[in-house]
């Protein structure tokens, strides 16, 4: 009777002891990852903690991906990979995860590129097995501004903050002779990541032209109270000093050096303006609370 009873018990024990493993191999599996956002001021990279139903790496790079591609729950943050940027095909091969992206994704350039692929790295990087990234665009390699081939990309590649300074090349629209018209000018602002992309190009349309043959588009005066982008909508809160409009200058110019200008960043398609926080319905003669999108005709250039 004794040796039974030890006999049972030895089985439970182990019994326990395996059941106790497996719920400690679950857990594991169930870890909470860190998914990578790009901040609201497009300046550096956040996370937010995740955990995700996958538990093969297979399963955990389909499902990661997914999450990068949808909105974050922080409504202040942005997505990892763009509206309209679609990942064509993704193969794993050892320990590389190769993602082939449509053509839509060389149409980011410069930091806004550089935390796409840094929330997209950082995020797969975690996951068991999968120590790089390369990105194709259209099955072709991605390259950089200097033609050379990023190729495999590992966690460490990037840092939390792009917080360096740099030059940014960004596209703007003043007014030509008559204000009837825009005319189109490159400029290389200078970027801190203290402020957002958007906020640096509204404020160089609100400061006017440098070049010669170029004229303002905005009173003096004129204040940018806040700006930010939410599925590809970059909505423009100014001060009432807008509303006066330049002498000579057409309404559609007025409007259109912002819009056309913040259209030309990766990730805006359309602006909606607010003045001193709240909706306006007219700006002088035209109808002020609708969303706005390009307008290639009023450029001086399609004439």
């Amino acid at each position: 009777m004794k040796r039974l009873f030890i006999t049972v018990l030895f089985l439970m024990v182990a019994l326990l002891t395996s059941c106790s493993g497996n719920n400690k191999e679950t857990d594991k599996s169930k870890k909470e990852y860190q998914v990578y956002y790009i901040d609201s001021k497009s300046s550096g990279i956040v996370s937010e903690g995740y955990v995700p139903m996958g538990d093969t790496k297979e399963q955990l790079v389909e499902e990661l991906l997914g999450v990068l591609q949808s909105e974050p729950s922080n409504m202040i943050y942005k997505k990892a990979i763009p509206e309209g940027t679609t990942i064509m095909d993704y193969r794993i091969v050892d320990e590389q995860l190769i993602l082939n992206f449509d053509t839509k994704y060389s149409e980011l350039k410069g930091i806004p590129e550089v935390l796409c692929r840094a929330t997209i790295v950082k995020t797969l990087c975690q996951i068991s097995g999968i120590d790089f990234v390369l990105i194709n665009v259209n099955s072709q390699p991605l390259i950089d501004s200097n033609g050379i081939q990023i190729g495999l990309m590992t966690a460490e590649f990037f840092i939390e903050n792009t917080g360096a300074e740099t030059n940014y090349k960004v596209t703007l629209y003043f007014a030509n002779e008559t204000g009837d018209l825009l005319k189109k000018t490159s400029r290389n602002i200078f970027y801190t990541g203290t402020s957002s992309i958007e906020e640096l190009v509204i404020n160089q349309i609100i400061n006017g032209p440098t070049e010669s043959g170029l004229y303002a588009t905005i009173p003096a005066g004129t204040t940018l109270l806040n700006v930010s982008t939410k599925e590809s909508i970059c909505y423009v809160d100014l001060n009432e000093k807008f509303l006066e409009k330049l002498p000579n200058i057409s309404d559609n110019v007025a409007i259109y050096s912002i819009v056309n200008s913040l259209v030309e960043l990766p990730g805006i398609n359309k602006v909606q303006f607010h003045i001193n926080g709240k909706p306006a319905e007219t700006f002088q003669n035209t109808n002020f609370g609708i969303l706005f999108e390009r307008n290639l005709a009023i450029n001086e250039d399609n004439q």
